[in-house]
């Protein structure tokens, strides 16, 4: 059985398939008590396949391994944000949507922009944990359909809901429209004591942690305008 550190949290598993197998190896740690233990087996996998055809096997491991880590982190004081999660100055920020409307092409022009400096530590789904009141990012091995991830912890420093638009402009949203916007974006758990824990989570990023709505092409000025607008002061 293999054991890995994800989010802060000891993981016991032994992946399957060499997806998951490659992605989990920069988490790898040895043989430790765990908090979170993977049930995936390779008939679940096969089950799954026959259900979702145009799924692999190894794709279907991969994204059920981090569906079941994600439910099982908000007992841990974390939940995922389907989010693209660029790191500057030990600061990250968080650029959240649907699929398709271009989270990692906007995080991109932030590695265009400021070149090394701009570190994506996770293209799809990031963990966010209230670690002592603080809001911390990590980067998980569970980042969509690229291997765009490192394992860091950094602390949240803004988050913004992204949508297309042909004109770049930026507003700070309140609580209200926040937590609608976010709660499309992560996974709702089944049972009510984790509805509530995850609710909990989120007031404290929603009192410590900025959330923005940026309407935005696809241009460098883009990202200079978010990250000036979301850089706080020095």
């Amino acid at each position: 059985m293999g054991f890995y550190k994800i989010a802060g949290c000891i993981v016991e598993y032994e992946p399957i398939y060499p997806l998951l197998k490659n992605q989990m190896e920069a988490y790898r740690i040895d043989k430790q008590k765990s908090d979170i233990k993977l049930s995936i087996t390779s008939k679940f996998c096969y089950t799954k396949q026959q259900e979702n055809s145009h799924l692999t096997l190894e794709q279907c491991e991969y994204i059920f391994a981090g569906s079941e880590f994600y439910r099982k982190l908000i007992n841990f004081g974390g939940f995922m944000l389907h989010a693209s999660a660029v790191v500057i100055d030990y600061k990250a920020y968080l650029f959240s949507a649907s699929s398709g409307t271009g989270k990692s092409t906007h995080t991109k022009l932030w590695q265009e922009c400021f070149g090394d400096k701009a570190e994506i530590i996770n293209d799809d789904k990031p963990a966010i944990r209230i670690e002592d009141g603080k809001c911390y990012v990590y980067g998980t091995p569970f980042s969509g359909k690229t291997n765009e991830n490192l394992n860091l912890k950094v602390p949240l420093q803004a988050i913004c809901m992204l949508e297309r638009g042909v004109n770049n402009s930026i507003t700070l949203i309140d609580s209200k429209k926040s937590i609608s916007l976010i709660l499309q974006q992560t996974i709702l758990p089944k049972q009510q004591t984790m509805v509530d824990d995850l609710f909990e989570m989120l007031e404290v990023v929603l009192k410590k942690v900025p959330i923005y709505q940026m309407k935005c092409n696809i241009s460098k000025e883009a990202a200079l305008m978010a990250y000036n607008k979301m850089k706080g002061d020095e």
